[in-house]
């Protein structure tokens, strides 16, 4: 894939937490927020070699074994499926981290070696000093980075039910995005059964097949591009489609999701609603789906403001904006139906 042709992500310098709340939010698109986290002391460290940042993190580490992911040379970086898709193509293994981090920088080096990945992992596990050392007043204290280690990685595009702000702290990354509406033209893989959780494009980017997948062209005509150093960071709306990929040999970020299934403390999730469309709705004659869809966009998907003004306000009920009783109410009337 030609990233050069593809339409660059706006980029944005020297933003500050009132600008990204204020400015780049509202957008919910994405963009590049250069050097935001410069002055991190990981970042400094990073830009001063390799052994540097191992040191860093091996002062901040309190120990624990990590879980990451091993994928052989032959699949050229590329973490998804195995040939049938009864399994995939890496195999999870437990360590520590220190060996796995020298295995990582031993395999910068040889291109035919495997390719390791730490995905994921929540920082104060391992590194509960990080958040006061590399202080990010861009979402609420609350929300708690999470940390990606490896070498020359490729992620599918997947998408994340939450905002997402992540921070380039070795190496690089090129991210290729594309809106939510393009999830036809992405030819997904299952929902139950993924990589990692989300469902993830099954187009191989770096050779996409436009046979079996014709409409992927469309999709690269709505898609943006970014690459990313080292102080750099990216914002990732919520449900944008992104595809990563990791270079420069030893490469690590820190990333924010604010909201979302992973983070949230109030259930059910958006994405819920989808499970229980496919019990009641998606099976239906596409002519009764049709009705459905009015009511839907009638009920939930337009805009609320002053919709009901010809009810007395007394007599909405849930129709309002739900409160706590209303919603305990519905969630006991869901259960009762789902038995």
């Amino acid at each position: 894939m030609n990233h050069s042709a593809l339409t660059e992500i706006e980029h944005w310098h020297n933003v500050t937490p009132e600008i990204f709340t204020k400015e780049i939010l509202p957008l919910h698109k994405p963009a590049v927020l250069k050097g935001l986290v410069n002055d991190w002391p990981a970042v400094k460290q990073a830009k001063t070699g390799v052994e540097n940042l191992y040191q860093y993190f091996s002062d901040l580490y309190v120990g624990g074994d990590i879980q990451f992911a091993r994928i052989p040379p032959k699949e050229k970086g590329r973490f998804f499926y195995n040939k049938d898709m009864s399994g995939f193509n890496f195999k999870r293994e437990i360590g520590p981290l220190d060996v796995f981090f020298r295995d990582v920088l031993a395999a910068s080096q040889d291109d035919s070696a495997d390719i390791l990945a730490l995905q994921s992992a929540p920082i104060a596990d391992y590194f509960p000093d990080f958040d006061n050392q590399n202080p990010f007043p861009y979402f609420a204290k609350s929300v708690p980075p999470r940390i990606w280690i490896g070498n020359n990685a490729i992620v599918s595009a997947h998408y994340d039910d939450s905002e997402n702000l992540a921070c380039v702290v070795s190496g690089k990354r090129i991210f290729t995005l594309f809106p939510p509406e393009q999830v036809e033209n992405l030819y997904v893989g299952p929902m139950d059964f993924t990589p990692a959780g989300a469902q993830v494009s099954l187009v191989d980017f770096d050779q996409p097949d436009f046979d079996n997948f014709p409409k992927f062209q469309q999709a690269l005509e709505n898609a943006v591009v970014a690459e990313l150093e080292p102080g750099d960071a990216i914002y990732i709306p919520t449900l944008w489609w992104h595809h990563v990929r990791a270079l420069g040999g030893v490469n690590m970020l820190v990333n924010y999701w604010e909201g979302g299934s992973i983070n949230s403390t109030t259930k059910p999730m958006p994405s819920d609603s989808i499970l229980m469309a496919m019990l009641t709705i998606r099976d239906l004659p596409l002519e009764q789906k049709n009705t459905w869809k009015a009511l839907f966009d009638y009920y939930i998907f337009s805009d609320q403001h002053q919709k009901y003004d010809h009810i007395p306000q007394q007599a909405r009920s849930i129709l309002e904006p739900l409160n706590e009783h209303a919603r305990k109410a519905i969630k006991k009337w869901l259960k009762k139906q789902l038995k």
